[in-house]
């Protein structure tokens, strides 16, 4: 594709530029955040995201962090391993995809009413080709919500995430939004639950513009 500005395709190398599906092949079923940053992913989805939705989890593993009693009507994870999503609780069904390969969502235009990507941004190696599709699923008015903290798998995380720091985190997350056209301007939320003591948690969500 041709990048928009500020973007080029060096900025998304990879130390380990093998295919994902190897790395992933094996279960990995730990929490890459600690319990208090946990309980602020599952408070933020309670609030920004309506009750009896069909909601999509991108990059899905075994947890989700819905909050507890959360009403949904559906959630489906779309991720790599199928074990994994098969043990996680709050999937009614997955899909094994690889977004890497393939940034191509295989759901239906407004068919989802929200949509998350917990602390798993940094490995996207094609995020404006998956921002599109993310707002082509979207119904109009939903959210979409990327959540973010310090923690990664160095060797899979893209380039311009390991060189630039949690404010740039933040910058370079909002203009995926911003250069994806059908998205409200994005809103930064610092949702740390104990700076110094506890993992920060970071979210950018913006919204499908009503009308597209």
């Amino acid at each position: 594709m041709d990048y928009p500005e500020p973007f080029n395709p060096e900025m998304f190398e990879r130390l380990d530029d093998n295919d994902d599906q190897q790395f992933y092949e094996t279960p990995r079923k730990v929490v890459h955040i600690d319990e208090p940053a946990i309980a602020a992913v599952g408070d933020f989805i309670g609030t920004a995201f309506a009750p009896d939705g069909v909601l999509l989890d991108l990059m899905s593993s075994w947890r989700s962090h819905l909050p507890d009693g959360f009403v949904k009507q559906r959630l489906v994870g779309l991720g790599l391993n199928a074990e994994e999503m098969a043990d996680n609780p709050d999937l009614d069904e997955y899909v094994v995809h690889n977004l890497n390969i393939d940034p191509h969502l295989p759901f239906e235009d407004d068919f989802f009413h929200g949509a998350m990507v917990t602390v798993s941004i940094q490995y996207m190696i094609k995020p404006l080709e998956v921002f599109a599709e993310v707002c082509r699923i979207l119904k109009p008015g939903a959210p979409f919500a990327v959540f973010f903290s310090n923690r990664m798998f160095p060797t899979k995380a893209v380039r311009v995430w390991q060189v630039i720091r949690d404010a740039g985190k933040r910058e370079l997350v909002e203009k995926y939004f911003q250069v994806t056209e059908g998205f409200e301007e994005p809103l930064f939320y610092d949702v740390s639950p104990n700076p110094g003591a506890s993992d920060p948690l970071y979210v950018v969500c913006a919204r499908k513009k009503l009308g597209t």
